[in-house]
């Protein structure tokens, strides 16, 4: 009788008992994941002392499948029960995710799935919607360009239509009056704004090239001549290339900024900040070319004389870094 009741104080001690010291750490648990794997990862972290005694009990209580992916943050040990009872109730906290400027939709559905869990599938069929698009207030039939690159604070397995409101929301605070006025100003409206921000995020490395840039559609666009854009190509193939062919250019695809005129039919990816100022207040450039030297920077040209000679020059280069590499 009396060892029975010290059983029964020892388990007890187990189930409830922390540390004075406790220190906090975090933890991700996979959807899918056994109670045994669940139990290794809380062991060997640090946050449960008695893994035997914290499988018992989920068994015991009936949880050992009621447990929910997720991060959570636990002291350093906790209490059995405590534990437990944070994983079934889906106690998670939330964590940062960064969307990268130019991110496409679905990059951004790839990432959200990845790193929160989120439905990917029902995140693209929303911001496709375009009842709902325009709900929003936006004037496209999707919300490609529209979901503002930055780091946001999710939950795991966030709604779709919850973080989308925060980015559309975030997009809005950014695009502020002046920027509108702005667009007015230089005949153009707030769609199209976009669509060449995202141009120029795609093919912008540094911040300081994008006014640049810019300038030279600007001028493509006044000249009515074609954009000739290779991020518009990147984004209509399966897969993006290291380097565009001409069966490439030639690909029937309103995108298709080598076949034809004036800005493409949306944006191909969402710009950041920089890149929509850039758009706003390009700079006054009389260059209609450019071309990218490999190391992120671009050769800018006034003539097609001069881009063509850089061109060369540029093709020379990398193929004298291909021969020294094969050395």
């Amino acid at each position: 009788m009396k060892i029975s009741k010290i059983c029964l104080i020892a388990t007890c001690n187990l189930l409830f008992a922390t540390t004075l010291l406790a220190l906090e750490i975090e933890i991700k648990i996979e959807k899918g994941e056994s109670v045994t794997q669940i139990t290794e990862k809380l062991y060997k972290k640090g946050i449960i002392e008695h893994p035997f005694w914290f499988k018992t009990w989920a068994k015991i209580t009936g949880n050992e499948r009621k447990i929910k992916a997720g991060y959570y943050r636990f002291t350093q040990p906790s209490s059995i029960k405590e534990a437990l009872k944070k994983l079934v109730n889906g106690e998670s906290i939330e964590f940062p995710i960064t969307i990268p400027e130019g991110a496409t939709l679905k990059e951004i559905a790839e990432l959200f799935s990845r790193q929160c869990g989120m439905d990917k599938e029902k995140f693209l069929q929303l911001v496709q919607d375009s009842v709902y698009v325009r709900s929003l207030g936006i004037q496209e039939n999707s919300l490609e360009g529209y979901l503002f690159p930055d780091t946001y604070l999710v939950s795991y397995e966030v709604e779709p239509n919850e973080i989308v409101q925060r980015m559309v929301d975030h997009f809005f605070q950014v695009f502020e009056q002046k920027f509108k006025d702005r667009a007015r100003k230089i005949g153009l409206t707030i769609e199209e704004v976009m669509v060449l921000a995202s141009l120029v995020e795609k093919e912008a490395i540094y911040d300081k090239e994008k006014p640049i840039i810019a300038g030279v559609y600007h001028n493509r666009i006044k000249g009515k001549g074609l954009l000739q854009c290779d991020a518009t190509i990147q984004y209509i193939l399966p897969e993006r290339k290291p380097y565009l062919t001409y069966k490439d250019l030639k690909v029937d695809s309103k995108y298709n900024t080598y076949i034809y005129k004036g800005l493409p039919p949306g944006p191909i990816g969402s710009p950041g900040k920089s890149a929509i100022v850039a758009a706003l207040w390009p700079e006054n450039t009389r260059c209609w070319y450019f071309v990218a030297q490999g190391d992120g920077t671009h050769i800018f040209s006034e003539t097609l004389k001069e881009h063509n000679r850089a061109k060369s020059n540029v093709k020379k280069l990398r193929m004298k870094k291909l021969e020294l590499s094969n050395k």
